[in-house]
């Protein structure tokens, strides 16, 4: 777990709502969730809004519209506290941003990758797309049907910790890969050292999408901000310093699922 900033702010809570985290006392989740979209960095701001948004819904691959209902309630919710923002510096980004986060990113990894695409793509973007090959379901981490492009966040957790794992996930991965293929899908796969070069990943997220027909709507645009030195700075928390196997290659380890279950911390 990389070392934790502690910020102090000024500014009072949004509302004098409080609740307890093992043990102590403190202002509301939605309050905290705010705050930090209204004055840190979009790249952590939106991370930790999928993360917690996730966390809220009760996510669920296998209930994905009763559990995006469930976040849509949230959201209208974080939103209504935001009001109580209008005018103050930050109330605008804050808008964009938790308007954009998305409850499907499973964890921290794929909600920055899905910022750095949302950012990029004139298009529609889904999280856990379902798909279907050869009678089974995949669920891929960000997929762009209008491209038939699916974007894979390929991390060392969904190889296994063995060698024996970790070949039958690659071999059941490629196997998925092959099939979806056949459907005419294309995949272009990230993993945590495309994080050390934003710009980088930028560009080849964008070649691989291709020249937009439509231009990108400005509250997906405007999410897009260099990441500060403190958010991005050594030892932060996207470094990439992961080893993903000889060819950068990643899968899931659950037969029905693309990538295995996450079940986040409480934040």
């Amino acid at each position: 777990m990389p070392a934790a900033l502690r910020v102090y702010r000024r500014t009072p809570p949004i509302t004098s709502e409080r609740t307890q985290v093992s043990g102590l006392m403190t202002e509301h989740p939605y309050d905290a969730l705010i705050r930090c979209a209204m004055h840190d960095d979009a790249l952590q701001a939106f991370a930790l809004g999928c993360s917690a948004l996730h966390k809220w819904s009760g996510f669920s691959n296998f209930s994905q519209d009763a559990c995006r209902g469930r976040a849509e309630v949230i959201r209208e919710k974080l939103l209504s506290r935001l009001e109580r923002e209008r005018g103050h510096r930050g109330c605008v980004r804050a808008r964009r941003i938790l308007t954009s986060i998305d409850p499907g990113c499973d964890n921290p990894a794929e909600a920055a990758l899905a910022w750095v695409v949302r950012a990029l793509c004139p298009y529609e973007v889904s999280t856990q797309y379902e798909l279907s090959a050869g009678g089974r379901r995949f669920f891929a981490d960000i997929a762009i049907p209008h491209c038939k492009l699916i974007i894979e966040f390929d991390g060392i957790e969904k190889l296994g910790s063995t060698q024996g794992e970790f070949d039958r996930a690659k071999r059941s991965w490629l196997q998925r890969e092959q099939a979806l293929q056949d459907q005419g899908w294309r995949f272009l796969r990230v993993n945590w050292i495309d994080f050390n070069d934003w710009n980088a990943l930028r560009g080849r997220i964008s070649s691989t999408i291709g020249v937009a027909s439509q231009p990108i709507p400005a509250r997906f645009a405007l999410l897009w901000e260099p990441p500060s030195e403190r958010c991005d700075g050594e030892g932060r928390r996207f470094r990439g310093h992961e080893w993903h196997g000889q060819d950068g290659a990643g899968g899931g380890t659950q037969e029905d699922s693309w990538t295995t279950t996450y079940e986040p911390n409480d934040r």
